[in-house]
């Protein structure tokens, strides 16, 4: 029987360049989504998978994080944090949770502008992922423009056959399924053995080390990894538009709640 998921790491260092001039005052992750910020949200999704400890990787000007969420202990859960000193990329910051993991361990990774509901979900996704039994399961979700996140080919059995970060619209061509593309939606599930592909992986775009190149790597190296098909709703909070769309949602939710 495998391991149940208890840990999961949070990359929170971005900058949010792209909802400033609200992140020159606060961190992206603090904008509020509904009644409460949106990183509230990510941390619900995790627990409700059964995840117990949570590590936050923050950057430089993010202390309103750790003031807000402290040790967790308001939400059930234990949290820690670790600073990223400089933005060097995604596998950069999960690398600094290497110590957090134990060998052999498998753990969480859900982005920190991640907004998903329904939160119990990721009972459905550990599952699914206990279920095929491989070194990851990456939770997809379906995209008209493929250029702003990482996208996946996929096979009949839902295993991952390639992938491909932040590509041009001709480099993503080859990853179009039925008129979209399926976007890793910022949540996954693996095994501790990316630490070692992370050290492995070579500088991309932006001089920074991506955490789907780390992940493709491990994947070359004979690791099945496998998509999990999300139908519920997400938004990548880092823009107005779709922060204004989680913001519109979540309230429809609340309300719904009350009723």
């Amino acid at each position: 029987m495998r391991k149940l998921v208890k840990k999961a790491i949070i990359p929170a260092a971005g900058k949010g360049s792209r909802l400033r001039p609200i992140t020159n005052a606060i961190p992206k992750e603090m904008i509020r989504v509904g009644k409460k910020p949106g990183i509230e949200h990510v941390l619900s999704v995790l627990k409700a998978g059964g995840v117990e400890d949570v590590l936050i990787i923050i950057g430089r000007k993010k202390n309103a994080i750790l003031d807000y969420l402290g040790s967790g202990e308001r939400l059930g859960l234990n949290i820690y944090y670790r600073m990223q000193e400089e933005p060097k990329g995604t596998a950069h910051a999960i690398q600094l949770g290497e110590d957090f993991i134990g060998r052999d361990d498998e753990f969480v990774i859900m982005y920190g502008d991640n907004y998903i509901t329904p939160y119990e979900t990721m009972k459905d996704i550990v599952n699914f992922h206990q279920e095929k039994d491989g070194k990851g399961t990456l939770v997809l979700h379906p995209v008209e423009d493929p250029r702003r996140f990482g996208v996946v080919k996929i096979a009949e059995d839902r295993e991952i056959l390639g992938m491909i970060e932040k590509p041009t619209w001709e480099e993503a061509e080859p990853y179009q399924i039925d008129g979209h593309w399926l976007n890793i939606a910022g949540l996954m599930i693996l095994n501790s053995k990316i630490f070692d592909y992370i050290k492995k992986t070579e500088r991309g775009k932006n001089d920074e080390i991506w955490l789907t190149d780390s992940i493709e790597l491990m994947r070359k190296e004979g690791n099945k990894l496998y998509g999990y098909k999300f139908d519920g709703k997400r938004f990548d909070i880092g823009d107005f538009e779709s922060l204004r769309e989680a913001d519109r949602l979540e309230i429809e939710r609340l309300k719904e709640e009350e009723d």
